[in-house]
């Protein structure tokens, strides 16, 4: 099932900041992050604010905030399935640690420290779960959010069918493309029957990953596309099925896969009659 979501932009959440503070283009896009999450997967757990925290001006503040963003059991990391966003929760990390591979959590641990550095400007995000409050840690430059547990966690996403298959966009929760997932058929026909089947089949995902198999197959004067894609955020990977073409996904955060099939045929031309 696909969701093809709007972005909006909201009221602010908090008051704005001092001179010197977070740059008005980032508190916007913190605002509309905040307010697409609320909209889209609020249902179960709601941002209810957040407050400017100055800038890490040394290795000490440094490991400290990558202290608080990656300890398991202070790093709360939303759940969700974008095809089902009423259900979206977030969830501590330390819970699903033994579902997860030393692998994908070094690598999600490797990333957020090559994003977080000196300099940057620190936010603190409050998050309501029921009657349970918790916060996150977000970082941003002077133009853009670098990082945050639950917002770099989750995506909004659109599908549209192009020609005969999927144009899939991942979007981060603030705007701008994160990913996409195309597919595409062409059928390369001669008087009427099928000479060859081209396909274009990509996946791409930034702070995430995405993949895609494609296979084409010819049946009488049509090309068929097989298909199968996945996406996830960080702490999601990505399998293969035992037919070795279907893709699946687990761990934790937010993630996205199908699969299916479309086609383009040749048709002979008729003359029109004199």
């Amino acid at each position: 099932m696909f969701v093809s979501l709007v972005l909006v932009s909201c009221a602010p959440l908090s008051t704005p900041p001092p001179p010197g503070g977070l740059p008005p283009a980032v508190s916007s896009d913190l605002n509309t992050a905040i307010s697409n999450w609320n909209l889209v997967y609020g249902a179960n757990v709601q941002a209810v604010g957040w407050s400017y925290r100055g800038r890490i001006n040394s290795d000490s503040e440094l490991d400290a905030v990558l202290s608080e963003i990656l300890d398991p059991s202070r790093a709360w990391i939303p759940v969700v399935d974008v095809g089902d966003p009423l259900l979206a929760n977030a969830e501590l990390l330390s819970e699903f640690l033994p579902q997860i591979s030393p692998e994908v959590l070094e690598g999600w641990e490797d990333t957020v420290k090559s994003l977080v550095r000196i300099g940057l400007h620190l936010v603190q995000i409050e998050w309501r779960k029921g009657n349970q409050s918790f916060t996150t840690t977000c970082v941003t430059d002077d133009s853009a959010i670098v990082y945050d547990n639950m917002l770099s966690n989750a995506a909004l996403v659109e599908s549209n069918y192009r020609r005969t298959c999927l144009d899939y966009v991942i979007r981060w929760l603030w705007g701008g493309e994160r990913g996409r997932i195309t597919i595409q058929l062409w059928a390369i026909c001669r008087d009427g029957v099928v000479v060859n089947c081209n396909k274009d089949c990509s996946a791409s995902m930034s702070l995430g990953s995405a993949k895609v198999n494609c296979s084409t197959r010819v049946s009488g004067n049509c090309c068929i596309l097989d298909y199968s894609w996945a996406w996830g955020t960080p702490l999601i990977w990505i399998t293969v099925e035992a037919d070795q073409f279907t893709l699946k996904t687990s761990g934790i955060g937010s993630s996205g896969e199908g699969s299916g099939s479309c086609v383009d045929c040749c048709y002979e031309e008729v003359p029109f009659p004199d």
